[in-house]
């Protein structure tokens, strides 16, 4: 397959999460599943879509790169890398009857080895594309009861103690966050409720796991850091509070952004948010409190909201961020002090989605974003060396 590269030299990260949790009460059964026969192999399409959105991208084997869009064909499709390292396109279509409306998210269950797609279909169900022992299959998740998904429903989607998919969704319907998740033996819908002053419409920070339980956090509408723990059941909000003087506008970047990470070894969670002061902030646990902390800017202005973020060789906050001159820029922590890097596109980005992850055990991070003409493009460490290739080639 021709790719365009163009090299940019950079210091190696790489980036850890763990996620699991424990089973939710008061279920409500999801809608039945609709099967396919859909199998990715080595047959791929012979040309790549125009890409329209992305869903995001997960390493299958802990290694290879799936990376899922939303065409301008209205299809779902896979730019993947098979064992021989050449990368491919497959076309898997869309569910039966309805069409794909906007992409949720994406995680993968059971070693690294099946992943799972959520979209948003026009008959205003969560779908789901994923991967048995033998084929690729289409699921209809349903919708929370009073649900109205207005505007782009993401929240996270996590690997539940590596054997289960976990959806969290935020609902314009009823202001408030539902959990899809699937308990061993059928799908189910809770509602784990809203901040006190409700959810910001530019939406939420991300999804971890903390000793066993999972933490959602969230941007609420005063601008405020919100969190909430789970267990058996939905816990209280909690206020983590808003940077000395401004308030977060964190859009989280629709379309499956993570903003949200943790570090090994104490799986420490950092969160990463833009500031009405057009700066970066980070709000991190030191292990007895929470501490905010200003990173600063680039010397472009930032697009509000991070483009994702990953933990640094399992041990420190990696976090992409876009500029209005089209720029992309990188704060990372090199052990001693935090530092901004300029990523330079050759392209103008079109920030309808982007999606971020390390294959290769935790170390050859990338991120995948699109240009305005709908290609899709990496950022990518190839273990020597950062690297922009047009995957649409």
């Amino acid at each position: 397959m021709r790719v365009s590269t163009i090299t940019r030299r950079f210091p190696a990260v790489a980036t850890a999460i763990a996620l699991g949790v424990a089973s939710l009460a008061t279920p409500v059964t999801a809608a039945p599943v609709a099967t396919g026969t859909q199998q990715l192999t080595a047959a791929a399409a012979n040309t790549a879509p125009t890409t329209r959105q992305i869903v995001g991208a997960v390493a299958v084997g802990d290694r290879y790169p799936y990376v899922f869009v939303i065409g301008t064909d209205g299809n779902l499709w896979i730019n993947w890398q098979d064992q021989s390292e050449q990368w491919n396109w497959s076309n898997m279509g869309t569910p039966p009857g309805v069409a794909l409306r906007m992409p949720i998210g994406v995680t993968i269950v059971d070693g690294f080895s099946r992943p799972y797609a959520f979209v948003l279909g026009s008959d205003q169900n969560v779908w789901s594309l994923w991967r048995s022992a033998t084929s690729w299959q289409w699921r209809n998740q349903g919708a929370p009861p009073g649900a109205n998904f207005v505007s782009w429903p993401s929240f996270a989607a996590v690997a539940v103690n590596d054997t289960s998919p976990y959806l969290f969704v935020r609902s314009d319907g009823d202001e408030t966050v539902w959990v899809n998740w699937w308990n061993g033996s059928v799908w189910n819908w809770t509602n784990i409720s809203s901040p006190p002053d409700g959810i910001a419409a530019t939406g939420p920070v991300g999804v971890l796991l903390e000793n066993g339980t999972p933490q959602v956090y969230t941007v609420g509408n005063g601008g405020r850091l919100w969190t909430t723990r789970f267990d058996d059941t939905a816990a209280p909000w909690v206020d983590l509070g808003q940077p000395p003087g401004v308030w977060l506008t964190d859009a989280g970047t629709p379309f499956g952004a993570r903003s949200a990470v943790q570090v090994a070894p104490d799986a420490r969670p950092y969160l990463l948010a833009t500031g009405s002061d057009d700066n970066a902030w980070l709000r991190w646990w030191t292990g007895t409190q929470w501490e905010w902390h200003n990173l600063g800017s680039p010397p472009e202005q930032l697009v509000p909201g991070t483009l994702g973020a990953l933990a640094v060789n399992g041990t420190s906050p990696f976090s992409f961020f876009a500029t209005d001159g089209g720029g992309l820029w990188i704060n990372y922590w090199d052990g001693s002090n935090w530092h901004w890097s300029d990523q330079s596109p050759p392209f103008r980005p079109a920030l309808t989605g982007t999606a971020v992850l390390a294959p290769q055990n935790s170390t050859r991070p990338a991120i995948f974003l699109r240009d305005t003409a709908g290609n899709l493009w990496s950022r990518w460490w190839n273990g020597s060396y950062w690297s922009w290739t047009n995957r649409s080639l």
